[in-house]
C-alpha cells in the first residue's frame, strides 16, 4: 500500500510542471488567437466594469471598499484551496499518479495567474474610470457624490457606534475606554474631542473645546492619545463637525489673539545691519510683537554687498554666522534676553542655494526673481510670457534651484547648548535680583551641499525645535511663475525649494512640504530698500506665487516676509498676523505649525479670522467625509471706518494638483458701516467639496481708505478639504473588485 499524497507533495510537483504548463499555455493561446482574445476582452471587461463601479458609487479607501475588497478576496482564497484539494483527490484515486495531478495544478495555476494579472488591469483602469466619472460635472457625478456622502456617514456613524460599543464592553470588564464616545444632545454620537487628537503627514488641525470655542489641536489635546490612521482623524473630525454645541458666532475664539510680526531679518551676522539684540530691542520700541532674525547659513552671504554699502562698515570686522557659528549661538542668547510678556524674540536660519556671488543688485541672495513677482500681481490667472529663468537656476550645481527657506528654532544645526548654571550663578543671581547671563558655546554644525534639501532633510528628520516639536519651515519670496515658466525646457522647470533634489514630486511632498513647510510668503517686504516705507509697494505683492503652490499640493499659509537689512526690523506697515493663544514662544510656533496666520499690508488698518462652520479654523485640513460643505465666515478687524470701502473676496482651488489656480467663487462689497453693523462679520454661501479630489478655500479683503484712497489687502491661511487617506482606491482593493466579476459570474 502506497502512501497518501498530501497537499504539499502535490504543490511540489506543480512547482516542477510550471515552466512546462506556461509554455504550453502560450502555444495554445498562439494557436487559437481569436478564442484567446475573446477570452481576454471578457475578463478585462467584466473586470473594467466593476472596478469602475467600485469608483463610482463607493468612497476610497473606507470600510465599504475594505469589505468589498475582502469579500472578493475570501471566495478567491477558497477557490485555491479547493484546487489543490481537487488535484490531491485526482492523486489519490484509483489509477491516478501526482505527475498528473502535478500538470493538471499547474495548468490551472498558469491560467489562474494570467487571469490575475488582465483583472488587475481592468480592475485598475475600470476604478481609475469611476473615479472620474464620480468627479465629473455631469448628473452622473452628481448622483455618485450623492452615493459616496451617504456611504461616508453610514460607515462614520457605524464606525463611532462600533467604537463606544467596543469601549463599554472594556468598561463592563474592569479596563478603561481607550477612545471614549459621548451622546450628543441631538441623539448622535460624537467622539470625545478632549481625548482624541488629529494629526496627518505633519498636518494639525483644529479641534473644539467642550465650552464650544475653536481652539487649537495642539493646545486642547495635549498629552492625549492622538489617532494613527486616517480613519481616526476622520472620526476625530466628524465627531467635532456633528456635536451639537451652542457657541457664539463670531467666526473667532475668544481666547486666541492675533499678534503681529515678522518671520524674516537680517543682522550683521550675515548681510544686514546691527547686532540681534539691537534689532530686538528696536522692533520692540517700535511696537512690534514677534521679531525673527534670520541670518544666512553660507559664507557667501556679504557677496552682494559693495564698497560704498551702507552696510559695509557696520559689518566690518565681524565675520559671518557662517564663518562664526558662535554667532548664531549668540542670537540666540540674544533673543532669551529681549523676549518678554510684550515681544517674542524668535531665531531661524535662512537656507537655500546661493546663486552667483556678486552677480549686481542684491548679489547672491536673489530673491528668486525680482521680475516676476510683479507680474504675479497682474497675471493672477497664471498665464505669461516670460524670458526664459536664470541660467544659474537651471545650473547642475543649482539643482535644488536657487530659493530660500527659513527654518525656526532649531536646536542643532546651528543652534548652541547652554551651559548648565552654577551654585555660584545661582547665588549671584538671588543676590543681585538678576539671572545670570547665558554662557554661550559654539553649536553643532551640520554641512550639506548647496540645494541638497534631501540631505538636509534626512539631518532634520531627527532633530526637534526648541519647544520639542517638530519643526516649522517657511519657504521665502516664492517664483511660481518663473519656475514653472513653460518658455524654459520642461525638464528645468519647478527647481525651488529643492524639488529636484528628491526623486519626484511626491517624495518632495512627502519627505520634505508636508512634515515641515506651513507658511509661504505672499507680501515682500522690501529687503533691498534702506528707507522705511508707509504703504507696501503693489510689485511686493505676490497671490500669484501663493495660489500655485497652494495648487501643487503645499499645504501653507501666507506671511509678509520684512526681510530687513539695514537695522529697521519694522520700516513697514507689513505684517504678518499670528493667530495664538499668547504670545510665548510655545503658543506663537503652534499657531505657526497648524497654519494659523494672516499676510497684511497693514496690520493696523486691515486684519481678520476665517472659520468653517463654526467649528474649524484657518489652516485647518478637514477629511472630505467631516463636512459635506463649507460654510465660511470671515472677521473683519483693524480700523474700521464707517467710510471705507471694503472687498471681500473669497478664493477657491476647487481641485487642487490640475494646474489650474484658484479663482475668486464669491465676492462682497460694502461699506465700514455695513461691516460694522454686521459685527464685522462677512458670511459666504456654502461651497461644496467633492468626494475624492481635494479643495482649498481663502479669503482675500480690501480696504479702501476713506481719506487717503489707499488700498490695503489683507490675505488669510487656506481651510482645505481632502481625502485624507487617499483619492481612489488602493491598488488591492481594485484587483479584488476586478476579480468579482468573475465570482459573481461563475461562482466559487
Amino acid at each position: 500500500m502506497t502512501d497518501k499524497v498530501g497537499a504539499l507533495d502535490v504543490s511540489l510537483a506543480a512547482a516542477k510542471e510550471l515552466p512546462n504548463a506556461s509554455y504550453q499555455f502560450v502555444n495554445e493561446a498562439y494557436e487559437h488567437p481569436v478564442d484567446t482574445a475573446i477570452t481576454v476582452a471578457k475578463t478585462l471587461g467584466t473586470s473594467a466594469i466593476m472596478g469602475a463601479a467600485l469608483g463610482y458609487a463607493i468612497p476610497a479607501r473606507g470600510p465599504a471598499g475594505m469589505i468589498i475588497g475582502a469579500a472578493f478576496t475570501i471566495p478567491m482564497v477558497i477557490g485555491a484551496v479547493n484546487r489543490v484539494r481537487a488535484a490531491e483527490d485526482e492523486a489519490n484515486k484509483p489509477g491516478g499518479s501526482l505527475d498528473a495531478a502535478g500538470k493538471g495544478l499547474a495548468k490551472s495555476a498558469v491560467a489562474g495567474t494570467v487571469d490575475l494579472g488582465l483583472n488587475l488591469a481592468g480592475g485598475f483602469a475600470g476604478g481609475a474610470l469611476g473615479h472620474r466619472v464620480a468627479t465629473s460635472d455631469t448628473a452622473f457625478g452628481d448622483f455618485a457624490q450623492k452615493s459616496q456622502r451617504f456611504i461616508l456617514n453610514g460607515e462614520n456613524e457605524g464606525m463611532l457606534a462600533a467604537n463606544s460599543w467596543a469601549g463599554k464592553l472594556k468598561n463592563t470588564f474592569g479596563r478603561a475606554e481607550t477612545a471614549p464616545v459621548t451622546e450628543t444632545p441631538g441623539g448622535g454620537v460624537a467622539l470625545d474631542v478632549n481625548t482624541i487628537k488629529a494629526k496627518s503627514r505633519g498636518i494639525l488641525n483644529t479641534s473644539l473645546a467642550t465650552d464650544g470655542s475653536a481652539v487649537s489641536t495642539a493646545e486642547a489635546l495635549v498629552g492625549k492619545p492622538e489617532p494613527t490612521t486616517a480613519l481616526g482623524r476622520r472620526l476625530q473630525q466628524y465627531g467635532i463637525a456633528n456635536t451639537n454645541v451652542e457657541r457664539s458666532l463670531t467666526g473667532a475664539a475668544d481666547d486666541m489673539t492675533m499678534y503681529y510680526g515678522s518671520l524674516h531679518g537680517h543682522s550683521r551676522y550675515s548681510d544686514g545691519m546691527g547686532l540681534p539684540e539691537t534689532l530686538y530691542k528696536r522692533a520692540q520700541a517700535e511696537g512690534q510683537q514677534v521679531t525673527t532674525i534670520t541670518d544666512h547659513n553660507h559664507a557667501a552671504a556679504r557677496g552682494g554687498v559693495g564698497k560704498d554699502d551702507p552696510r559695509t562698515p557696520d559689518q566690518a570686522g565681524t565675520p559671518t554666522v557662517a564663518e562664526n557659528p558662535i554667532e548664531y549661538a549668540q542670537t540666540f542668547a540674544d533673543a532669551a534676553k529681549t523676549t518678554n510678556d510684550k515681544h517674542l524674540s524668535l531665531v531661524g536660519v535662512e537656507m537655500g542655494t546661493i546663486g552667483k556671488v556678486g552677480a549686481g543688485g542684491h548679489g547672491e541672495h536673489t530673491h528668486g526673481m525680482q521680475g516676476a513677482e510683479a507680474i504675479g500681481e497682474t497675471n493672477p490667472g497664471g498665464k505669461f510670457d516670460l524670458p526664459e529663468a536664470r541660467a544659474e537656476s537651471n545650473a547642475a550645481a543649482h539643482i535644488g534651484g536657487v530659493n530660500h527657506i527659513n527654518l525656526f528654532e532649531v536646536p542643532t544645526f546651528f543652534l548652541s547648548e547652554k551651559k548648565a548654571p552654577t551654585l555660584l550663578d545661582g547665588f549671584m543671581a538671588r543676590l543681585t535680583g538678576k539671572p545670570a547671563e547665558p554662557v554661550v558655546v559654539a553649536p553643532d554644525v551640520v554641512k550639506y551641499n548647496d540645494g541638497d534639501y534631501l540631505s538636509m532633510v534626512n539631518h532634520l528628520d531627527k532633530l526637534k525645535d526648541t519647544t520639542g516639536k517638530t519643526p516649522v519651515i517657511q519657504l521665502n519670496h516664492p517664483r511660481y511663475l518663473a519656475d514653472e515658466n513653460p518658455n524654459t525646457p520642461a525638464a528645468q522647470r519647478g527647481r525651488d525649494y529643492g524639488q529636484k533634489s528628491f526623486k519626484n514630486q511626491d517624495e518632495w511632498l512627502r519627505r520634505f512640504v508636508d512634515p515641515y513647510v506651513r507658511q509661504i510668503e505672499l507680501i515682500k517686504g522690501g529687503a533691498l530698500n534702506p528707507n522705511p516705507v508707509d504703504k507696501v509697494p503693489t510689485g511686493n505683492l505676490d497671490p500669484t506665487s501663493f495660489a500655485g503652490y497652494i495648487d501643487k499640493r503645499v499645504h501653507a499659509s501666507p506671511t509678509f516676509g520684512r526681510d530687513f537689512h539695514f537695522g529697521d526690523p519694522v520700516g513697514n506697515p507689513g505684517a504678518t498676523g499670528i493667530y495664538a493663544k499668547s504670545l510665548s514662544k510655545v503658543d506663537i510656533l503652534d499657531a505657526l505649525r497648524e497654519r494659523r496666520t494672516i499676510a497684511t499690508t497693514s496690520s493696523e488698518n486691515l486684519s481678520g479670522v476665517l472659520t468653517a462652520n463654526d467649528r474649524f479654523v484657518m489652516g485647518s485640513i478637514l477629511d472630505q467625509s467631516a463636512v459635506d460643505s463649507l460654510a465660511l465666515k470671515m472677521r473683519i478687524d483693524g480700523k474700521v471706518d464707517p467710510d471705507a470701502q471694503y472687498s471681500v473676496k473669497l478664493w477657491g482651488d476647487k481641485k487642487v494638483g490640475d494646474g489650474n489656480l484658484a479663482e475668486v467663487v464669491q465676492e462682497q462689497k460694502m461699506t465700514g458701516s455695513q461691516l460694522l453693523s454686521a459685527n464685522q462679520m462677512v458670511a459666504f454661501d456654502p461651497v461644496k467639496s467633492k468626494i475624492g479630489q481635494g479643495s482649498a478655500y481663502y479669503v482675500e479683503v480690501g480696504r479702501t481708505d476713506p481719506k487717503t484712497s489707499n488700498l490695503d489687502r489683507m490675505w488669510t491661511a487656506p481651510i482645505w478639504v481632502e481625502p485624507l487617506a487617499g483619492a481612489q482606491h488602493s491598488l488591492a482593493t481594485r484587483w479584488m473588485a476586478g476579480l468579482g466579476a468573475g465570482v459573481l459570474g461563475t461562482g466559487f
